[in-house]
């Protein structure tokens, strides 16, 4: 493996293009547990039919955890809006921007119309965090209420979806 073309870098992993192949490599720190629920869930995502990039393995490298997946061709909708931003022509820069927000906007309704109840639930993630916080007891109640007010359902979310 060639881990030389670095495509990100993102808090505790470092992103590479291995030819056809994309090599996330986490930090030595990230649990075992955390990387497999990652490619677990992305395999789960695959069968939505969304158009995501297929698990093609996890592996060590150096000793350090890491996900194998597709690489998919193409620009990121951060470097497209990059790119219309230094268009000279405002108007045609400002309805290329739009277009791309839209896109974004549309790309995250086809995210939300998808459902995978075996996903972890992320009400149940948001519990867990507001009870591990040192927020006074009102606090955590308050926020644990307004929390179960919001409404039950499979739907998957992203969790940080950016056009990056």
């Amino acid at each position: 493996m060639k881990l030389d073309r670095v495509i990100a870098v993102r808090n505790n992993k470092t992103i590479y293009r291995d030819g056809d192949r994309c090599v996330k490599v986490f930090n030595a720190e990230y649990s075992k547990a955390d990387v497999l629920n990652e490619a677990l869930n992305q395999a789960r995502i695959e069968e939505t039919g969304l158009s995501i990039p297929k698990i093609l393995e996890v592996t060590m490298i150096d000793g350090k955890w890491a996900i194998v997946s597709e690489y998919i061709k193409g620009k990121t909708l951060a470097q497209l809006i990059k790119e219309a931003e230094a268009e000279e022509d405002s108007a045609k820069a400002t309805e290329q921007k739009q277009a791309y927000i839209s896109l974004l906007v549309d790309l995250q309704m086809n995210v939300h119309s998808k459902t995978c109840p075996l996903l972890n639930k992320l009400k149940d993630k948001m519990s867990r965090k507001i009870a591990e916080t040192d927020f006074d007891a009102t606090t955590r109640y308050d926020l644990h209420t307004r929390l179960e007010s919001m409404p039950k359902h499979n739907k998957v979310c992203h969790g940080d979806f950016n056009p990056s």
